[in-house]
């Protein structure tokens, strides 16, 4: 059973516990264990146990037990003494915290550009405004209009990949070929930045073993990044090298870096370590989670080297396929 089972006898001695209930409880797979009325170190808990002590049932009642969360049902025994069982909630409440932050990050990042559509709009359909006016307003309300249409698409593909729906089609792909094909598309905004891009290629790891749609979105998603924080005239660099069990494939910069206290969670949905700048050009906060899935489904691994002022690395490790 994974629900713990606890029943004691009428002084209160314990007779039986199942494995769950001292797993969850913290306890030894074998030895002895205090009574009942000790097994709990939340007053709440002691309280059920007493409740059902003295022949009182206790139905679904819910516990914090320091990092734990349990709905403890009770019954008195009729010969005296109560069996608990306990409903481990703990994962639960997680993934429901989960996704109440992902509404409110969602309804967050759709409300700004919302809000100025509706603004520009109404300004059109109130006021006579000239013509360079009118151009600049329709200008920023397709802007806008663009980066909610970001936000859906980049949703879409992270609910494809995380519900399993998308598997990697594998073949032979040049990593060179790809990272050019994938700095293309930024190419206008590179040169208004002064970034180049550059390749160092390792000796034994020109290609890779990936999906070739799969390794262009990690290459933009990556490349976009760099470019939003390196600085005017520097360099973002596309890596690959050899490793024990595959290809590793990294982007530099040598731009603004992240904080150590960020990098653990940058992969994170909505996660921005620089907030105001990312929304200022225009990112939707979900493109490292996009790529560190895109990796994962490839059996692969993803990680970030960062010192502030000093760049940033992120190496995506695609494994060889199965001979």
């Amino acid at each position: 059973m994974v629900e713990g089972v606890i029943a004691a006898d009428g002084r209160g001695r314990i007779v039986t516990a199942n494995p769950a209930a001292r797993r969850l409880l913290g306890y030894r797979a074998s030895g002895p264990l205090p009574d009942l009325a000790e097994l709990f170190r939340v007053k709440a808990a002691r309280e059920v146990v007493d409740a059902a002590l003295r022949g009182e049932p206790v139905q679904d009642r819910q516990l914090d037990m320091g990092e734990r969360v349990f709905l403890v049902n009770a019954r008195p025994l009729p010969t005296g003494g109560a069996v608990l069982v306990l409903h481990d909630l703990t994962e639960l409440r997680r993934l429901e915290a989960v996704r109440r932050d992902f509404v409110a990050n969602v309804s967050h990042e759709l409300k700004t550009p919302l809000t100025s559509i509706s603004g520009y709009a109404e300004t059109l359909l109130g006021d006579a405004t000239d013509a360079e006016t009118t151009h600049r307003f329709l200008g920023t309300i397709l802007s806008n209009a663009r980066r909610m249409q970001r936000l859906v698409d980049d949703l879409l593909d992270l609910s494809r990949i995380e519900s399993g729906r998308w598997q990697p089609t594998l073949s032979e792909v040049d990593v060179a070929a790809v990272a050019r094909e994938s700095w293309a598309a930024l190419a206008a905004r590179a040169a208004a930045h002064g970034v180049e891009l550059a390749l160092d290629i390792g000796s034994g790891a020109e290609r890779v073993a990936a999906d070739p749609d799969a390794l262009r979105q990690v290459l933009t998603n990556l490349m976009e990044n760099s470019l939003r924080y390196t600085p005017a005239g520097g360099r973002v660099i596309c890596m690959t090298k050899r490793v024990e069990d595959g290809v590793a494939v990294g982007i530099h910069d040598d731009g603004l870096g992240i904080p150590r206290e960020h990098l653990p969670r940058i992969f994170e949905r909505f996660y921005r370590a620089d907030a105001s700048r990312s929304r200022e050009e225009g990112g939707t906060g979900l493109g490292l989670a996009i790529v560190k899935h895109l990796v994962e489904a490839h059996g692969g691994r993803v990680s970030a080297e960062s010192e502030r002022g000093s760049g940033t690395t992120v190496t995506c490790v695609f494994p060889d396929p199965p001979a």
